[in-house]
């Protein structure tokens, strides 16, 4: 056991608690992490469920503007925490790295079991006390003594120098309807945006037959486009609508566009299909010349107005820009992550709450929001490098 000196709680355990936790395991500051769970980092196995997609290969000025809030907050904790320290840093837990698609890079195994029980391991050895069954119900900072009083659902109280709260967003939130978090701060009067789906996928009014032929097959190699712009990718064809990469980025209620071949102009297009002999119709002629996936030649066939698919030049012009009405987002329980949570103006660039000293928040609770692709954990991850440093200020 360490010869503390002082005395830090952090309530969650994900990305942002994780990496705060870290930071302030190398001082001889007491860590206690608090967790409602019987296990740590929940979201974060969920998340690599489908293969933990830990960063992107993204310079940082770039990577800073796929984040929604202040592009200066992003500038600063993504350069005190880059992309690479983080590679480096999961590498060095024994973790190796790869790069994939779209600048992507993922723990080797896919999975974030390893990377969870080794980083526990390493805080373990540091004297960091895991608590779980823990749910913290209440604080108050103490005029008296300047320590903060944390309150927990067995009616247990504690006190602390500092505190961390990384509560997490409202995604996957299936047993608390609505979170009971909120509320913690809600009665201190501390802005909060509800929160809303974000990386979620979208409804689309398919016909029975379209569906019968291409639900749970891909699109390929397409191009979304909407109001918020364009992304190349692949969708998911889903009961309720689409899903997929392009959707995360740009995807909105309203009308949208889908390029089925945008590596190919309309007249590119248009001249393979005259080249074949064959005295065919528009529609077997795409068949046979373009390589249209399966579920491509089914939206086309069942979602195409019967106008358009009359020549040659038309169907190509449709193939070209296939246009789709997105009707609204999957329910919050069902998105990859959330928009909304504490303001942002409540915090100073510390990220403690201006109106409570000691007490800092960071994660997914605060109002930001950014597409998959690596940029979700690597924002936790960078946040939570400087709000540990920011403690140990504090605590100086």
């Amino acid at each position: 056991m360490k010869n503390a000196s002082l005395s830090v709680a952090i309530v969650g355990t994900g990305p942002a608690a994780l990496m705060a936790a870290d930071v302030l395991s190398h001082s001889t500051h007491r860590v206690s992490i608090f967790e409602k769970r019987k296990s740590l980092g929940r979201k974060l196995l969920i998340a690599g469920s489908s293969g933990l997609n830990i960063t992107n290969d993204l310079p940082v000025d770039e990577f800073a503007r796929h984040y929604s809030g202040p592009p200066e907050l992003w500038q600063h904790v993504l350069k005190g925490f880059t992309p690479q320290d983080w590679i480096q840093f999961i590498e060095k837990l024994g973790s190796p790295t790869f790069k994939g698609t779209s600048g992507r890079y993922f723990v080797q195994d896919m999975k974030a079991t390893g990377v969870l029980k080794k980083w526990k391991s390493r805080l373990d050895e540091r004297g960091v006390q895991f608590y779980f069954d823990s749910e913290c119900v209440d604080f108050e900072v103490l005029s008296d003594s300047k320590k903060i009083s944390l309150t927990f659902q067995n009616g247990k109280n504690d006190r602390f120098d500092a505190i961390l709260f990384a509560l997490g967003g409202g995604s996957y939130e299936t047993k608390e309807d609505p979170l009971r978090w909120p509320e913690i701060f809600k009665r201190k009067g501390i802005a909060f945006e509800n929160f809303t789906p974000s990386n979620v996928g979208l409804k689309v009014d398919w016909s029975k037959e379209f569906l019968k032929e291409a639900e749970g097959k891909p699109l390929k190699n397409i191009l979304l486009t909407s109001k918020k712009g364009s992304r190349r990718g692949e969708l998911v064809i889903t009961s309720y609508g689409i899903e997929g990469t392009p959707v995360y980025f740009v995807g909105q209620e309203g009308n949208v566009q889908i390029d089925l071949k945008p590596d190919l102009s309309p007249e590119q297009l248009i001249s393979k299909c005259r080249a074949f002999r064959e005295n065919l119709s528009p529609m077997r002629r795409v068949k046979k010349q373009l390589n249209l996936s399966d579920a491509a030649l089914a939206l086309l066939f069942h979602e195409a107005e019967h106008d358009s698919k009359s020549t040659i030049e038309t169907l190509c012009k449709i193939i070209k820009s296939f246009p789709i009405t997105l009707t609204g987002k999957q329910p919050l329980a069902e998105a990859i992550s959330s928009a909304g949570g504490l303001n942002l103006n409540e915090i100073d660039p510390s990220f403690m709450l201006k109106r409570f000293p000691g007490v800092f928040v960071g994660g997914e609770m605060l109002d930001w929001d950014a597409p998959t692709g690596g940029f979700l954990i690597q924002g936790c991850i960078s946040q939570g490098k400087t709000i540990g440093s920011s403690i140990l200020k504090f605590l100086v």
